[in-house]
């Protein structure tokens, strides 16, 4: 009783989630279900999120490269002195992590794409069309 009374206190929350089958499809059915939507609703927020995920992708990868071929111009022309490597150094990161936000986008619009959950060695490995569309 007293899990019954903890819940009722907390307030009812809904289940957020995504639903997939156990071959780790989408199951639109059950998702629209469970948000008191209709499945072509899913299906077009499903399409509006795989427009984001690829327009996202292209940016964050665009810009990694930028960032990258900025930090190999400024390791050319900076000296190699203890103190002005530094900087140059603890830039690098950066590039690191505008890549690894490209490749997040990028494989959820390959699941998006496929409609399933997939794994990022799928994705790399994937016979199928790589980039995000």
């Amino acid at each position: 009783m007293t899990g019954l009374l903890a819940g009722v206190r907390r307030g009812l929350r809904r289940d957020t989630r995504f639903r997939v089958d156990v071959d780790r499809h989408f199951d639109l059915e059950a998702t629209a279900f469970l948000h008191g939507m209709k499945v072509w609703q899913v299906e077009s927020r499903l399409l509006r999120r795989r427009r984001q995920t690829a327009l996202s992708a292209y940016v964050f990868f665009g810009a990694g490269w930028v960032l990258f071929f900025y930090w190999l111009f400024e390791i050319a022309i900076t000296p190699w002195t203890t103190w002005s490597i530094a900087p140059v150094l603890e830039f690098a990161p950066f590039c690191l992590f505008l890549f690894l936000t490209a490749f997040q986008s990028g494989l959820q619009n390959y699941q998006l794409r496929t409609r399933r959950l997939a794994t990022a060695w799928e994705y790399l490995t994937t016979s199928e069309r790589f980039w995000p569309s």
